[in-house]
């Protein structure tokens, strides 16, 4: 019996299962202890690649400032080659969208958006992508296409601004009835700090609250 065994027994048999073990203990703690090792080592990978990267980027937003456009894309082709595991590309892509806008280059705007907007490493950067871009097809008067991009993100934060940009689309278009329908939808939702709420009822009341126009009474038949 187990209960029966001497102290030295015990020790022995402790002894004998550590020469028959030993081994494997031995190989799960070297495999324990690398796996930390590693995993330090990764992250302290990441996290120089990221600093890294954060100072290209800090290059970057000076030369557009700066304006000096050639160093700038070669900053921007810096970070897409050797960081893109950080989601400093997608920023450097949005600056790069911004200084197109100003130098009047709509459409090289929209392509760096779109390449956010379809491949960002963040979802919410890539909401803001969408959004900008639906403003930009907006100013070229390339509604239908806008309205495409502007899908209002499902549990966004940026869901209330989706509805009121989708409402500046459908009242340049002249259809006012659509574009009450989605300053409503901005108004009634849930993250409405994301929006100016007066503004947006002012551009409601522009297009009528959604409600058809009245009639004009006939005239009383003369007595």
């Amino acid at each position: 019996m187990e209960d029966n065994l001497t102290d030295q027994q015990r020790a022995e048999q402790v002894r004998h299962w550590l020469g028959a073990n030993g081994w494997y203990l031995l190989a799960g703690l070297v495999l324990g202890l690398a796996g930390l090792f590693g995993y330090r080592q990764y992250t302290g990978y990441h996290q120089h690649q990221a600093e890294q990267a954060s100072a290209v980027y800090e290059e970057l937003l000076a030369a557009l400032r700066a304006n000096r456009g050639p160093p700038a894309a070669d900053l921007m082709k810096q970070l897409v080659a050797d960081y893109a595991a950080t989601p400093y590309p997608d920023l450097a892509r949005l600056l790069m969208a911004r200084a197109s806008i100003d130098q009047g280059k709509p459409d090289e705007a929209a392509n760096y958006l779109r390449q956010v907007a379809d491949g960002a490493r963040s979802r919410e950067i890539g909401e803001v992508a969408r959004l900008r871009l639906g403003r930009l097809l907006i100013q070229e008067e390339k509604y239908d296409e806008a309205l495409k991009v502007l899908v209002p993100p499902r549990g966004s934060a940026l869901a209330a601004r989706y509805h009121e940009v989708r409402g500046d689309a459908y009242s340049a278009m002249g259809r006012n009835s659509e574009a009450a329908g989605e300053y409503q939808e901005a108004l009634k939702s849930e993250d409405i700090g994301v929006i100016d709420p007066p503004f947006v009822r002012a551009k409601l009341d522009e297009v009528g609250n959604g409600a058809p126009p009245t009639a004009a009474a006939p005239p009383a038949p003369a007595k």
